[in-house]
């Protein structure tokens, strides 16, 4: 290919520095199809779609873990969910924490719908709000032994002469009845009792949770 001289209009070879007839230095000047190219270019030297055409960028994933800014309200509503389960008649502590928990994971999914919900991560809300629940119950507990002892005691008492009449020792549960007589027999049947609640309401909000969270995922 030849191309005329920008100075005395000889034709030239493409790729030639100077003109064979005035000697002339060619210079070109990039036209619009070599500037669209490098407008493509990125600075690594790779190209670029250009808008009209549309870039394919990768799908946006939910992110791991709990996010407890929204887990926090719905495993408080699940703790208050499963205290008021314990006054209904048929009602017993398991099944009843593990209700607060699967509720507290219900409401979590409703709150935080772009969240990856594992049945891990269920467990971890049902726990939650086991810690909620027994806040609650802990706090009317320790209330109750401050301020009417003598009521607390009787219902002690009445709950271990059940005990006896299905079964118990008879000589233990005496034991019992003379340890709750003192203020230091009533509080540590207090804190003995506040300790297995924690451990019963901790285990079954968390397979509560779970199993409401792998329910979830599954419909």
């Amino acid at each position: 290919m030849e191309h005329p001289c920008s100075k005395c209009g000889a034709m030239v070879l493409d790729g030639s520095p100077f003109c064979a007839h005035c000697k002339a230095p060619q210079i070109r000047v990039p036209g619009p199809e070599a500037e669209v190219v490098a407008a493509d270019r990125t600075p690594s030297g790779e190209h670029e779609l250009s808008p009209g055409l549309g870039a394919i960028r990768p799908p946006v994933l939910a992110p791991h873990g709990v996010q407890w800014h929204q887990a926090l309200p719905a495993a408080a509503l699940g703790g208050v969910i499963s205290i008021l389960a314990l006054v209904l008649p048929l009602a017993v502590w398991g099944p009843a924490y593990a209700l607060g928990g699967a509720a507290a994971v219900f409401v979590y999914r409703l709150r935080a719908k772009s969240a990856r919900l594992t049945p891990a991560a269920g467990a971890k809300i049902g726990a939650a709000s086991a810690g909620f629940g027994f806040a609650i119950l802990a706090i009317i507990t320790v209330g109750t032994y401050v301020y009417h002892s003598d009521d607390l005691r009787k219902a002690m008492a009445d709950a271990i002469n059940q005990m006896t009449s299905r079964g118990s020792d008879p000589q233990t549960a005496q034991q019992a009845l003379e340890l709750l007589k003192t203020q230091e027999g009533l509080g540590f049947f207090v804190a003995f009792g506040l300790s297995m609640l924690l451990v019963v309401f901790v285990l079954a909000s968390s397979v509560g949770g779970a199993l409401c969270a792998s329910w979830l995922r599954r419909r």
